[in-house]
């Protein structure tokens, strides 16, 4: 049987403060991950297994297929944006209001992922009218259902999240079902379709495309609004600068902004006018602060499943 034991391990010396796991894979940014008992935080990262936790003021990790441990420390530091100065951070958004100091004093060690591209993509376009439970459920059964199998790991199947040709090849009614994803599953299909004409390696090409023409060439797909498309370029393409407006970000906004927001209702304008405050008050990183302001709504509605 294959234990965890067989992958490569791998530490960074890390305190809560830089990063706290529970805030950075369980605050709706990623849809792979679970908590378990004895503390691992258990998941798959682009085809890998990989269980993570804290072990005093250490991250440990370990990843199956194993790879050189100095690979290892590379594929996780790049994952969890290690190269990020939260400090300096705080030291900003603190400087920038009341709003920001209350989320920093209460997540701090909450880091914005960097994951794969495609995956991120297709994942958010189940996102849309539905909630974070139900969106992890969905990809879970999509992978264990039309993804390549990793691992079984001390009796766990892992599975990575399926291709786009597999996607695209599977109806939509068929997706529906085994999913749970109901009027999405058409939806899906056909953004798979759309992936499919586009160059190989796209829209992890995208990496080196500025922010705004990055925003505009995932628009082009049909199905993908502007929400969808900051989610893409936050979480997937280091787009620090995006922010996604969902229904706690405009509540947030209109809490913070509201003098310079002039509309009830939240308009593709309005969209644009609540993203430009944001960059305007919090600089090139007011994705990550979109983010903790996320998580404080969503602890204070009690959506927050696991803290500390």
């Amino acid at each position: 049987m294959t234990e965890w034991q067989d992958g490569v391990e791998v530490s960074f010396e890390l305190e809560p403060r830089q990063l706290n796991l529970a805030y950075t894979l369980d605050c709706g940014q990623a849809f792979r991950w679970q908590c378990r008992a004895d503390g691992w935080w258990v998941g798959v990262v682009r085809k890998h297994a990989v269980r993570l936790r804290h072990e005093g003021e250490r991250v440990v990790g370990q990843i199956y297929p194993g790879m050189a441990e100095g690979d290892a420390r590379i594929f996780l530091a790049s994952y969890l944006r290690l190269e990020v100065d939260l400090p300096a951070l705080y030291t900003q958004y603190v400087a920038a209001d009341q709003w920001m100091a209350s989320a920093v004093a209460a997540f701090a060690g909450l880091r914005v992922l960097n994951q794969e591209p495609q995956e991120t993509l297709l994942s958010y376009i189940c996102s849309t009218a539905n909630s974070v439970p139900r969106i992890v459920c969905a990809v879970e059964r999509m992978s264990s259902q039309y993804g390549e199998s990793i691992a079984c790991i001390e009796g766990e199947e892992f599975y990575a999240f399926p291709t786009v040709e597999r996607l695209a090849a599977t109806p939509g009614d068929e997706l529906s079902r085994a999913c749970s994803l109901g009027w999405r599953g058409e939806n899906l299909r056909r953004v798979s379709e759309q992936l499919l004409g586009r160059p190989p390696g796209w829209p992890e090409q995208l990496r080196e495309t500025p922010y705004g023409e990055a925003k505009a060439a995932l628009m082009e797909i049909r199905g993908v609004g502007a929400k969808i498309a900051d989610c893409v370029c936050l979480f997937s393409l280091e787009k620090d600068e995006a922010v996604p407006v969902d229904t706690h970000i405009w509540a947030v906004a209109k809490e913070i902004f509201g003098c310079d927001i002039r509309t009830r209702t939240l308009t593709p304008s309005t969209y644009e006018t609540v993203a430009g405050l944001f960059v305007q008050r919090y600089g090139s990183f007011a994705g990550w602060a979109q983010e903790y302001l996320y998580l404080q709504r969503r602890a204070s509605q009690g959506r927050v499943r696991s803290v500390g």
